[in-house]
């Protein structure tokens, strides 16, 4: 879709700066939104470029599919590399002043210094967050370091909240309300898609090693705190009940290798081999071609402890796959469980297992709530229409004096 330069007749395009302390090949679900988002603004006639910290040999300055990207120095680790990336930015915004109009920081700890020198130099600035009672959850990062990050936090001038619960939240830390604004995490609807058909599906399977039944995906990294062992254990079950099908894992491990390992993957492991499911379960790593796999893939499967508005959530209902999830933040914006998908409490694992099941067995049950779950995220939830709100509030943050921006 073409869309008109979003600067207007006589206006120039917007230039924004996108912070984000973990970027494209350091796995990240900010990464992965500031990433696609930028795409989708350059569409638009924004001028977005990266900003994220340089935590291995790449260049310093590179072009990734298209969005400019910025390393800067900080220390690898210890309790010094937070502080010395604050001072990397803060050095970075300052130096680089004339080539952009707002700085648009995606997460807080590691990117408060941004707001502090968008005041400085009169820029707009944003905080999107996404993981609820976490990102500023101040009373739990610590004393020391809770204090610092509430006082950057509240001298941003705008507040994203991608989930009900995060706008709650916001308003409890003090926000007001004109400050916070709601936009949900968008989906790449072009990328992520169903099947065209069985034989598409089909052939998906045969060239990613997949067995020809139905599959069930989980995405993302593997991880305590995404509760992949849940997911191992109710795929378990259900194979023990004798119903046919195979599991696939596809993302990288606890350290953001390429490969899952460590303690955690190791006790996935022994789960699988306990319950002699070793040929039933695949691990990939991390894929660049995850769209493929969810193309491939029957139904989805997840059930984090704790998150904001899940990407991979949105990509798999985006192609078209029925879901079973946990009740999280942000989960409940996106699924009406039992119309495009199912939502249980953890506790409930008897129904998160039956839930599964039933879409195991039934390719008319799975194809029915697949086609609304596709539906709804296209309405709501397109990158493309995400994309449009950030503009509009990009444009209002611009149409303020700089003046009143220092303040």
């Amino acid at each position: 879709m073409t869309r008109p330069n979003s600067a207007g007749a006589g206006r120039k395009p917007i230039r924004v700066c996108m912070v984000s302390f973990y970027y494209e090949p350091n796995y990240s679900g900010s990464a992965i939104q500031a990433g696609n988002l930028s795409r989708y603004l350059k569409r638009r006639g924004v001028e977005p470029f990266v900003v994220s910290a340089r935590l291995d040999s790449r260049l310093a300055l590179e072009e990734v599919e298209g969005i400019q990207v910025h390393r800067i120095p900080v220390l690898k680790g210890g309790d010094l590399q937070i502080p010395s990336f604050w001072l990397s930015l803060a050095w970075f915004l300052w130096r680089n002043r004339r080539s952009y109009d707002i700085v648009h920081a995606h997460g807080t700890l590691q990117h408060g210094s941004a707001a502090i020198m968008a005041r400085l130099l009169g820029k707009g600035s944003i905080l999107k967050v996404a993981m609820h009672r976490s990102d500023i959850a101040f009373g739990r990062q610590g004393r020391i370091w809770g204090r610092i990050n509430r006082f950057y936090v509240h001298r941003f001038h705008r507040y994203i909240a991608t989930s009900r619960q995060i706008y709650e939240e916001f308003e409890e830390e003090g926000m007001a309300a004109e400050r916070i604004v709601r936009i949900p995490n968008g989906v790449d609807t072009e990328k992520f898609r169903p099947a065209a058909d069985p034989g598409e599906k089909a052939a998906l399977k045969a060239k990613l090693g997949l067995p020809a039944v139905p599959v069930a995906l989980f995405t993302g990294i593997v991880l305590a705190r995404k509760n992949v062992d849940f997911v191992v254990r109710v795929f378990l079950r259900m194979r023990k009940a004798g119903i046919p099908g195979h599991l696939v894992i596809v993302g990288p491990g606890e350290g953001r290798s390429g490969e899952p390992s460590g303690p955690y993957f190791d006790s996935l492991q022994a789960m699988i081999r306990e319950a002699g499911a070793e040929a039933d379960v695949t691990f990939t790593g991390r894929r660049p071609d995850v769209q493929d796999y969810v193309r491939a893939s029957d139904l989805f499967l997840f059930a984090p402890r704790k998150e904001g508005m899940p990407n991979v959530l949105l990509e798999a209902m985006a192609g078209g796959l029925p879901s079973v999830v946990s009740r999280i933040s942000g989960i409940e914006d996106v699924i009406d469980s039992g119309v495009n998908g199912y939502v249980f409490d953890l506790d409930q694992e008897d129904r998160f297992v039956q839930a599964a099941a039933d879409l195991m067995k039934d390719g008319v049950l799975r194809s029915v709530i697949g086609a609304k779950a596709r539906r709804d995220i296209r309405k709501r939830y397109s990158l493309d229409a995400i994309a449009d709100r950030y503009v509009e509030l990009y444009r209002s943050l611009l149409d303020r004096p700089s003046e009143e921006l220092s303040r």
